[in-house]
């Protein structure tokens, strides 16, 4: 009698349909990893942005002196980048704080996550805090 070798086509099904499903459990996963790996060029142009803002504070001593892109000497397009960042925003409404959109590309809401951080001085010291209205903290992409 004649051994059979190989695989029946029930046990490829089978190991189809288990490798699918790993897969679907797996790629949401993945998505949301590769945007929040995005999400970081948001996070570094506004990091960059606030360093300007510290040099301009410390040479001129006064958060007034430094709350426009002109005042600090750069343009806005300098911290925007196409694909991942669609707006960066400096405020002085009620406290001194940047505000940074991610693109559709980097965020995980359809709408553009925002990284919004707040400046105060404390004892001639500039320091920064996330701010919690930022939409990244629900997210999860900072």
């Amino acid at each position: 009698m004649r051994k059979a070798f190989g695989f029946s086509l029930i046990e490829l099904m089978i190991v189809i349909a288990i490798m699918g499903i790993l897969i679907s459990l797996a790629l949401p996963a993945y998505n949301n990893h590769y945007k929040r790996s995005k999400f970081v060029e948001v996070v570094l142009a506004t990091n960059t942005l606030q360093r300007n803002v510290e040099i301009c504070f410390y040479t001129k001593h006064a958060l007034a002196n430094c709350d426009t892109f002109a005042k600090l000497g750069a343009n806005k397009s300098d911290y925007i980048s196409p694909k991942f960042i669609s707006n960066i925003e400096i405020s002085t409404s009620s406290n001194y704080q940047i505000t940074a959109t991610a693109s559709g590309e980097a965020s995980i809401s359809s709408s553009g996550d925002t990284y919004i951080m707040l400046a105060t001085i404390r004892s001639n010291q500039l320091q920064w805090a996330l701010s919690p209205t930022s939409t990244c903290i629900s997210e999860g992409t900072c």
